[in-house]
Parts: structure tokens; sequence; C-alpha cells
């Protein structure tokens, strides 16, 4: 897998505004605090990792920023704009994009018209050039070739490239990743990996959940590690590995 490395980082000496501000965010299901109060930044074209043991409340933290679900204190900011109170299709239309941990593709429809609709709740919906879009959107990810394949018949993998193809056809500034990699065979897991290195080398901005230690390493320019709802420590990938209390709440303490 091609490293993103920190060839997307801001440069030494810049202060750019972060993309991507949470402030004291916080959410309780039952009083069972799934997130409590956790704030940090994305800059502009950063690779960042969120990972955690199961129930660090990482998806919870995903819900909040693209508008699925909505804090119970707290901010979301994105470019300048609080967006904890907006509508999941409003959150994506300003260009925060998001696959999920199971995919999410209408599989009884075919690969363009899945982009299609994508493209059309996207930032550009309902501009000219969707066509132009959607081809470009399947040959970053190498999709091509099944456009007008139907998506429920393909395999998971292919399927996961197909919903990723769906969030780049909107035009993100921002997107949201959870588990890119889960459940995928290591060929995939490599192609997957290279493909979002891509992303980062001409500045795209992602935050990614995801177990596969080795993955994030390679892929992510900084890492946040949560446990128990909030946020235990963040560094780069060498740092937070090193760390005593990722080593107990997140491998086990090896």
């Amino acid at each position: 897998m091609v490293s993103a490395g920190s060839a997307a980082a801001t440069a030494p000496g810049t202060s750019a505004r972060p993309l991507l501000e949470v402030a004291h965010a916080s959410r309780a299901f039952g009083g069972i605090h799934a997130v409590e109060d956790v704030s940090f930044t994305v800059a502009p074209g950063a690779v960042t990792g969120l990972i955690g043991p199961n129930g660090a409340g990482k998806t919870t933290v995903f819900n909040l920023l693209s508008g699925i679900d909505r804090p119970d204190s707290g901010r979301v900011v994105f470019e300048g704009r609080r967006i904890d109170g907006l509508s999941a299709s409003r959150v994506t239309r300003l260009g925060v994009g998001r696959t999920f941990q199971s995919v999410r593709v209408f599989g009884d429809m075919t690969v363009r018209e899945n982009l299609r609709v994508a493209d059309m709740n996207g930032a550009r919906g309902g501009t000219p050039g969707a066509a132009t879009r959607i081809a470009e959107a399947l040959d970053f990810v190498d999709m091509a070739a099944h456009v007008d394949a139907t998506a429920g018949l393909l395999s998971y993998g292919q399927r996961k490239l197909v919903e990723l193809a769906m969030v780049l056809v909107q035009a993100p500034k921002l997107i949201l990743l959870d588990e890119p990699v889960a459940g995928v065979n290591p060929v995939l897991v490599e192609k997957i990996g290279d493909i979002l290195a891509r992303l980062a080398q001409r500045g795209q901005t992602l935050l990614v959940v995801e177990h596969n230690i080795p993955f994030v390493t390679r892929l992510c320019d900084r890492v946040i590690v949560m446990a128990n709802g909030s946020i235990l420590t963040e560094g780069s990938a060498a740092q937070v590995q090193k760390d005593a209390r990722v080593l107990e709440a997140f491998l086990g303490g090896q």
C-alpha cells in the first residue's frame, strides 16, 4: 500500500483554520454516555485516524459529524459553520461524505444508477456533467468495468468500492470512512489503501475509523484514540502505539 505519510499535512509555520472542529460534544442514550466531552480538530488535507476498542464511541462521533444524530451538548463546526443542528442531507451537500461499517448501496439498482442517486444528493447535485463525474469516480476506484452491473450481485469488496465512488461523486471536502477495510481480503485492503493514499495526495481530507492498526499507521498523519466515550490521547501513529494507556485500552496491554 502506498503511504499517504505527511504529504497532505499543513506545511510547517502555517496556521490554516481547521476544516472540522468538534468542541465538547456529548451524546447519551438512556443514561449511557456514548460520547462524553469530545473535542478535536481536523486540518484541511489531513488524514486522521480515529481508533479505539469496540464501544469506544467512534461510530457515534461519526453520526454526530454527518448529521445522522445530534449532540446533547457541544458543537460541530465545519468550514467555520455549525452543522450539529443540520439534517444529514444538508451536511452532505455542504461537503461531508461518509461510508458505513455495513456497506450501503441500492442492491436492486445498477452501479451507474447508484452513483446517479449519490450525485443528485451531493454538493453539485442537479448541475451539468453528472455522467463525467460518475465515470471519473468509478475509474478512480477501478470499478468502471462494472458500471452496468446490478450492485447487489457484486462481491462485498466491490460494493465497498462502489460506496466509496458514491461518496467521491458528491465532491466532498471531508470524507468520513467507517472501517473501510473491515471484512475484506488482504489484496483489497492493499487496493483500498492505495486509493485512499491517492486521495490524500491530491489534498482530500480524510477521517478514518479502523481497527486494522497497520493500515492506520501507513495511511494516517495523526491518530486520535478513544476509550469509554472520551478521547484518551492523540498524536502520530508511532506516538500513540507507545502510549501505555493505549496499550491497556486498545491493544490489551500487549
